[in-house]
């Protein structure tokens, strides 16, 4: 496309802003919870959220259909649709009562960018598609990009009838019949619906969930790599409960010091990666509690329970913190006579993003007179899309105030200003 072509695309794209405010005003009204919104993977909301945004390709012309998972795909059809197609979207699934622009901004933003492309009058040389997927949230079932690794054949369907959601107790294999679909066609299946035979690219718009372009005073980013991780999900530390006014420290077997010594001492092991140089690192205790049913202030505790995730974007690094967890629980369970039980250790690797797709954004968003940033980000579809062939990029757009909150803040001028930029690349892409 030429310079003018790109403002003309950038015209269109913000054109179509109101479209966008219109469908996350609606979805927002059907998922709002006590605070902020609650869409549960494969739930009434969450298959509204995509209903919506299947209604809305119909009005413009566009295909759209779902496979058997659940997973919408809203296609602008190219001169030659035997080549593989260019992908954008993200996941239509929230948090429980979080902020309402993580993942529908980037299913949003696909929708809008195949509108501009026919306001304009452009026809691709390949198919672009906009995908709005199921399950990318974790705490749901307890993995992420379920439907994003369900399309990609890299999720074995025995995941079906094991998988069981957070707030039911149900199976993913049930909630798909709830909605009308057919889990035994997905184990039917001779192969997945995207691969690298049929999909060129996979570029993902999301909010940015940290506060780095705010900080810089920066509407969008074209993110460097997809942290990877090391995570302890169900760990708990086991001693003894006793007299809190009557037993001795040299007597205790106290979980929650216990505790409370080896985070302190991980803190601490981050803190000196960091100034060895380690870039991109992060540590989180997301959870840290007592046994309700025992535990009082007049009580030594004797069992706590909590969560362990590192994140890098190396895996020496993410060794590290691995063989770092387990010498400090063994020192620290001798010492004060307590039993660690860490539970099952999960993650994902380091996923960097296509070299040559984000050069392409980058470009694409200087012809249109957009400033980007550079950084790491954290786990998104596009990472599964990368393992899988098919290479990936993402673009992240300015958001106050953090992620899974309520308080997701992006402006539709930073949406749009971040459609605009994956707008100009897939036209680059499909020229």
């Amino acid at each position: 496309m030429s310079a003018a072509d790109g403002r003309a695309l950038r015209a269109a794209v913000e054109a179509r802003l109101p479209l966008a405010e219109s469908l996350f005003d609606e979805i927002r009204a059907a998922s709002a919870a006590e605070a902020g919104v609650t869409r549960p993977a494969w739930s009434a909301e969450d298959h509204f959220a995509s209903e919506r945004l299947a209604d809305a390709a119909g009005a413009l012309g566009l295909e759209a259909a779902y496979d058997h998972a659940g997973n919408l795909y809203c296609t602008l059809s190219g001169r030659d649709r035997s080549a593989p197609a260019v992908l954008t979207g993200s996941h239509t699934d929230s948090v429980p009562t979080g902020g309402h622009y993580d993942g529908l901004a980037g299913a949003v933003a696909g929708l809008i960018v195949l509108a501009a492309f026919r306001d304009i009058g452009w026809q691709p040389e390949c198919d672009v598609t906009a995908i709005a997927t199921r399950a990318e949230e974790s705490v749901w079932f307890g993995i992420p990009f379920i439907g994003a690794r369900l399309a990609l054949g890299s999720l074995s369907h025995d995941h079906l009838d094991s998988l069981t959601r957070s707030d039911t107790g149900r199976t993913l294999a049930e909630h798909m019949a709830d909605l009308g679909l057919d889990a035994g066609a997905l184990r039917r299946e001779d192969a997945p619906r995207l691969s690298p035979a049929n999909a060129c690219a996979f570029l993902e718009l999301h909010i940015e969930q940290g506060p780095v372009l705010v900080a810089a005073g920066a509407q969008v980013a074209v993110p460097t790599v997809i942290r990877g991780n090391v995570r302890w999900p169900g760990a708990s530390c086991h001693g003894r409960y006793d007299h809190s006014g009557a037993t001795p420290r040299d007597h205790r077997q106290d979980t929650v010091l216990a505790v409370a010594e080896l985070v302190q001492g991980l803190e601490a092991f981050w803190i000196a990666q960091e100034e060895s140089g380690e870039p991109d690192t992060v540590f989180t205790v997301g959870k840290f509690f007592t046994d309700g049913a025992h535990h009082a202030m007049t009580k030594v505790p004797g069992r706590c329970d909590f969560t362990l995730n590192f994140g890098g974007t190396s895996q020496a690094f993410l060794d590290a913190c691995r063989a770092e967890v387990e010498t400090r629980v063994d020192e620290i369970a001798t010492r004060r006579r307590v039993a660690f039980d860490l539970g099952e250790c999960v993650g994902a690797p380091p996923a960097p993003l296509d070299t040559a797709l984000r050069a392409v954004l980058e470009e694409a968003a200087e012809a249109i007179e957009i400033p980007t940033q550079s950084f790491a980000t954290v786990g998104h579809d596009a990472a599964v899309f990368q393992r899988a062939g098919i290479p990936a990029a993402m673009v992240l757009v300015r958001n106050a105030h953090g992620s899974h909150n309520p308080d997701e803040a992006m402006t539709l001028e930073d949406f749009g200003a971040g459609a605009a930029v994956l707008a100009a690349a897939i036209a680059r892409l499909a020229a």
